[in-house]
């Protein structure tokens, strides 16, 4: 008996966490990361020698949350169920960066969405 799309979709289950590494101020992977809702964590590594800001956004009119990633340092962030948000690497001394531009794949230093 062959399975549809969807069966196979909620079949497939979502990793408890995921790992964004941070390098020159770029996040990696840029792309979307989704975890398993309730459980799920999202863990931010920075591999420089210089502290960041770690901006969470849920839309374009929300002014967002700043959470300082110190250097070396990790971050874990937990995500609730059907929650999703874009985040930005900032640099701790300024500077701005939303990430809900027209065409984020311009801006390095923008990732996500973040979603269960």
């Amino acid at each position: 008996m062959a399975t549809s799309a969807t069966v196979r979709a909620k079949q497939v289950k979502l990793p408890r966490s995921a790992t964004i590494t941070v390098r020159k101020q770029r996040p990696s992977p840029k792309s979307q990361v989704e975890v398993e809702p309730g459980l799920g964590r999202i863990h931010f590594k920075n591999k420089d020698e210089r502290e960041y800001r770690l901006r969470f956004q849920k839309s374009e009119a929300d002014t967002g949350i700043d959470i300082v990633i110190p250097p070396h340092g990790t971050i874990t962030v937990a995500i609730k169920k059907d929650d999703e948000f874009r985040y930005s690497v900032v640099d701790i001394k300024g500077g701005e960066s939303n990430p809900f531009v027209p065409n984020p794949n311009i801006d390095p230093f923008i990732g996500g969405p973040i979603r269960n």
